[in-house]
């Protein structure tokens, strides 16, 4: 048999040679961008969606309140009575809680709401919905609140207050993030 001559190893080899230097620097490459994307995952905050700013009359200066939240939720109002599913001529039992003669019980709400220093403020307007009952009037509340109030406090303070047997739907929206 003849001997492969130096000349034939040499250029067999350089080949193999190459594709470990590049499978190896793929691979490298692939492990520094997944690095990076956990990496910068972790340490960036995702921008802000809205900002609480109090302004000065004079309109010179502005002071973002950071650590702030929104929650948004509904309650009844004196018209929400006359809109109940009805049974046999009775409002259910699970809805009685939602009758109110007049609208003295939701400022008597939101002065239980604004006792709690955590909350900033609220407005409420009128309005029209349907959630997992029937199309009705009532309240849409906006709460400002700081982030230690949380939305286990609210939920407290609604179910102690209305006597709700169900579950309270609250929206909130979290004002904790970056201004870049």
């Amino acid at each position: 048999m003849s001997k492969p001559s130096r000349k034939n190893e040499s250029a067999a080899a350089c080949p193999n040679t190459l594709c470990g230097v590049a499978c190896c620097l793929i691979v490298c490459a692939t492990i520094a961008f997944i690095a990076h994307l956990v990496i910068s995952s972790h340490s960036a905050q995702s921008p802000r969606l809205w900002i609480t700013a109090v302004v000065a009359t004079n309109g010179n200066q502005a002071t973002i309140m950071a650590d702030t939240r929104r929650m948004e939720f509904w309650t009844p109002s004196a018209k929400t009575k006359d809109y109940l599913r009805k049974k046999g001529g009775e409002v259910a039992s699970n809805d009685q809680w939602q009758i109110i003669r007049n609208d003295d019980p939701v400022l008597e709400f939101g002065t239980l709401l604004h006792s709690n220093v955590n909350v900033l403020g609220y407005r409420r307007v009128e309005v029209w919905g349907q959630g997992r009952t029937v199309f009705k009037p009532g309240w849409w509340w906006t709460m400002n609140v700081l982030t230690n109030y949380s939305v286990v406090d609210l939920a407290h303070a609604y179910q102690t207050f209305w006597k709700a047997p169900q579950p309270v739907f609250v929206e909130v929206i979290d004002n904790r993030g970056s201004d870049e």
